[in-house]
């Protein structure tokens, strides 16, 4: 089930951010900086763009920097209960949609945010499916290691 819905999230995200540009999608499951073959898909990693960093635009860096805050405001606080993993996993979903409904990106660059954003997205569908304290906390780290890695391949 939580594949399913995986799955679902994520070709529901190539083809809101593709509509105009592809009419197929490959789906592309990145975990962390690995390149593990995870079962039934194909791993690719992120990597920079010939030495230096891919571009996104200003709405998808905000974006991007909005998602960024939430994890901080999590963190910062000393509630880490359940109902407060649940909570920021509704924030952090509804940073991801709005990211998505805003893209406006096309080209390699757009691409190789993909490959950041598409196991995001598999991480937080994961802290949806959270049912203990331990669950959510190990998704929360997966979920906060991938924001951070954003800085180090993509700029303004």
């Amino acid at each position: 089930m939580k594949k399913l819905l995986t799955l679902l999230i994520l070709i529901g995200t190539l083809w809101a951010c593709n509509r105009q540009q592809h009419t197929e999608s490959k789906i592309k499951l990145v975990d962390s900086e690995t390149t593990e073959v995870r079962k039934g898909t194909s791993a690719e990693r992120l990597v920079l763009n010939n030495g230096t960093k891919w571009k996104v635009d200003l709405s998808t860096n905000n974006n991007v920097k909005n998602l960024q805050e939430i994890l901080k405001k999590f963190r910062a606080g000393k509630d880490l209960s359940l109902p407060a993993y649940q909570k920021t996993q509704k924030e952090l979903q509804q940073g991801i949609d709005k990211m998505i409904s805003e893209c406006r990106m096309s080209g390699p660059d757009h691409e190789a945010l993909h490959k950041w954003l598409e196991p995001l997205i598999a991480q937080v569908a994961q802290l949806k499916q959270a049912s203990t304290v331990q669950e959510a906390a190990s998704a929360f780290r997966a979920i906060d290691t991938r924001a951070d890695i954003y800085d180090r391949y993509f700029e303004l």
